[in-house]
């Protein structure tokens, strides 16, 4: 995992950036916690031995998991804490299941815990940013759709203009400035907060709306278009939703 520091960031992007959404309202974010973000998206091998299964559209050891609900996702992360002696950071009630998939749950956060656990959507924002302010880690946003290919996204991520209709293994495209690969493009990153309209003013900590119908997804995938992996990029669904593009990255907070 690599240690991401405390810092404050704009989160959101200008109105002038190709392929912006109306939802990217810009607004001053500070961060008050060092956290640990793995380095790469969870792989298919690593969810396999602390889940048990793996249901993965396409298969491969070091391609990252999807085709999880955020149910799954949460549940990975208390269970690979637990695995690893850490205090997990979800208490999760009444989970019922389909199969191997929770389908319900009233889930917590006990931000206090050191266990692993989903990035908040600002945490997510700053990480893959890496203190750049471009719409993507390492440049602006040449061509927002699968083609022609845009030459920026091409070097750190794999989505539509290059994935050839596949997810691929993990850290085969470059790192942002913080050591952190396939933030952009390969499977899009559940993350912790219900979706909402972002608030006005500057914000210290934010953890998303108190409630919600969507859970937050960044980052985009190998079937997405340019413009949707844009480190402002904001994309949601219901947490009960399995998707074949849908994975998950760690962290935890830094002691």
């Amino acid at each position: 995992m690599v240690l991401v520091p405390a810092g404050t960031f704009i989160m959101g992007s200008p109105t002038s950036e190709p392929g912006r959404l109306t939802n990217e309202t810009q607004h001053e974010v500070t961060l008050t916690k060092a956290i640990y973000v793995s380095t790469y998206e969870v792989t298919q091998s690593e969810w396999q031995a602390v889940m048990g299964w793996n249901e993965s559209y396409f298969p491969g050891a070091a391609k990252p998991v999807e085709t999880l609900s955020w149910y799954d996702a949460v549940s990975y992360c208390n269970q690979r804490s637990t695995l690893d002696g850490l205090a997990p950071a979800y208490t999760i009630a009444g989970a019922t299941y389909d199969g191997n998939h929770i389908t319900s749950a009233a889930v917590t956060w006990n931000q206090a815990a050191k266990g692993y656990r989903l990035l908040t959507e600002a945490e997510w924002e700053y990480a893959c940013r890496a203190t750049s302010t471009t719409a993507f880690c390492n440049g602006a946003i040449t061509n927002i759709d699968c083609s022609p290919l845009d030459p920026n996204l091409d070097q750190v991520g794999w989505y539509c203009g290059n994935a050839s209709s596949t997810t691929h293994d993990v850290g085969g495209k470059t790192a942002n400035a913080w050591g952190l690969k396939d933030m952009h493009g390969n499977v899009w990153e559940w993350c912790w907060d219900w979706y909402g309209t972002y608030p006005g003013g500057p914000l210290t900590d934010p953890t998303g709306p108190a409630s919600g119908s969507y859970r937050v997804v960044r980052g985009g995938s190998w079937d997405y278009d340019a413009q949707f992996c844009r480190s402002a990029l904001r994309n949601y669904n219901y947490p009960v939703y399995v998707r074949i593009n849908f994975g998950l990255r760690l962290s935890r907070t830094a002691p």
